[in-house]
């Protein structure tokens, strides 16, 4: 007999059900197949075909010792076969792709990232920001020495002051608490003294600009598409999905310990997330809100900011052509090109006593809408590393207002110590947790260790938790065995499946 749940936490303010369910398969929309178009928006950037491979040179750098290298395009699509090729100096640290286009990106080819220097590889990150949604198909593969960030937002900040907007604009948001404050009201001069003179005299502030953009982003700005933003002869490449999406329908893998992370309005996985002791991260979220990470690096750790409550600091300068920014964020205007479905859809089955299944609606939905993560595909993050070399137990982290596994292989095994899966937040995060979570019974979530402790896996949701899969996290011997805690804040719904 399998072992489906090991050192068990069920914990909820409603009943605990334990009974068999039947499986959800919704069904899956290829992406439409789409030409490659990579198109510049500024002279800053360039791109040169070598047969089916597209150089992307040149973009505009913030300087510094690891600066980011910045490319802003108005629209960047990749077809079957063909591969987008950055090339980069070996020092970049990022590599940020600001694609302010009306339609979602498609992406089903290679996407490179290579050193202008033979003796020197490049370790630069990958960014591609498109709020108008990304698409990977089939076909995409990945050649990228670091970690890929794909999002839907309309902005990225860094060091907790700048935002850098899709169009390539900068502003000041002064969230960071160890600079002075500047008025957002008045555009008068500030004053400092002059050590020649020992009098005050007034100064000037120069604008902010790419520049300023040390570091990663720590921050991601997304703003909802406007409900009359349509365009009738643009056709949605996929259809069922809500603007500001993400779908995987391909393999994404990246280097050993790397991060892949898919930030958005909607998140889909119908392909596999693969990044060997790493991590992966899944992060939808509905409405405006700027997600800010208390930690760099780790997106468990969110603030979540209303973006109506944020403010761009204007600035006076030196230079008379300079037109500060204003006292508002910077919008985008946004197509809504894909749409959801209809919410009458049934999201659930029931078995009724006499052997027959009745459809229900029972909400919440499981239609694609915003603030959704769904997961049909594979997310593996294991660590095959032997045991006599040094091992990473891997990450997974999945956050949204719902989160539904359907079919969804999660694993974050090793040889060592088993990984952590970290499902719709924790009750002790203010910031960021889901009201709701779906695991049907055909998905699977592992965080096994061969030769050491099993990991951990926590499902946690404010609302309602229903969890209808197996779990493990079984170590090396029973003494071994890691934890599985899963927590609802009004209703745990607990279904074990009669076989595997």
């Amino acid at each position: 007999m399998p072992l489906w749940l090991v050192n068990f936490h069920a914990i909820a303010s409603a009943q605990l059900k334990i009974e068999t369910a039947p499986a959800i398969a919704p069904s899956i929309e290829p992406v439409a197949e789409t030409p490659t178009m990579i198109q510049p928006a500024t002279s800053d950037t360039s791109v040169v075909q070598q047969s089916n491979q597209f150089n992307i040179l040149g973009g505009q750098s913030s300087g510094g010792v690891a600066p980011n290298l910045i490319h802003q395009f108005q629209q960047f699509d990749l077809d079957t076969g063909d591969a987008a090729n950055f090339v980069v100096d070996p020092n970049v640290a990022n590599v940020i792709s600001l694609i302010n286009a009306l339609q979602p990106s498609s992406i089903d080819g290679l996407l490179q990232i290579t050193s202008n220097d033979l003796l020197n590889a490049s370790n630069a990150n990958l960014f591609l920001v498109n709020p108008a949604g990304i698409v990977f198909g089939e076909n995409v593969s990945l050649s990228l020495p670091a970690n890929l960030t794909a999002t839907t937002a309309s902005g990225l900040l860094f060091e907790d002051t700048y935002l850098l907007s899709i169009d390539g604009s900068v502003s000041d948001l002064g969230l960071s608490t160890d600079k002075p404050a500047v008025s957002t009201d008045a555009l008068a001069p500030l004053v400092e003294l002059d050590p020649s003179t020992g009098l005050l005299r007034a100064t000037t502030i120069a604008a902010p600009s790419i520049s300023n953009l040390t570091n990663a982003p720590m921050g991601y700005l997304l703003l909802s598409a406007p409900e009359s933003s349509t365009d009738t002869e643009l056709a949605p490449l996929v259809p069922e999905l809500p603007s500001g999406s993400i779908d995987n329908q391909g393999i994404l893998q990246v280097e050993p310990q790397a991060t892949i992370s898919l930030i958005g309005q909607y998140i889909q996985n119908d392909g596999s997330l693969m990044a060997p002791g790493g991590t992966v991260n899944l992060v939808a979220t509905a409405g405006e809100a700027l997600l800010r990470l208390n930690q760099p690096g780790n997106l468990l750790s969110l603030d979540v900011i209303p973006a109506d409550t944020l403010e761009a600091i204007s600035a006076t300068t030196e230079s008379s052509s300079y037109e500060a920014p204003p006292d508002t964020l910077p919008t985008t205007e946004l197509a809504q090109l894909l749409t959801g479905g209809n919410e009458q859809n049934a999201t659930q089955i029931v078995v009724n006593p006499d052997g027959s299944q009745t459809l229900t609606n029972i909400t919440p939905s499981l239609v694609p809408a915003p603030g959704t993560v769904l997961v049909r595909g594979i997310v593996d993050v294991s660590d095959h590393t032997p045991a006599d070399e040094a091992t990473s137990p891997g990450e997974i982290i999945m956050l949204g207002e719902q989160i539904n596994l359907v079919g969804g292989e999660i694993y974050a095994n090793g040889v060592g110590q088993g990984g952590t899966l970290s499902i719709g937040g924790m009750p002790i995060e203010d910031g960021f947790n889901a009201a709701y979570v779906l695991v049907d019974r055909s998905s699977t979530l592992q965080a096994d260790s061969e030769d050491s402790s099993g990991g951990s896996i926590d499902v946690w949701a404010n609302d309602t938790v229903r969890f209808y899969g197996t779990a493990t996290a079984t170590g090396a011997t029973p003494l071994l065995d890691g934890t599985i805690t899963i927590e609802a804040g009004d209703n745990l719904d607990i279904r074990q499946p009669t076989s595997r």
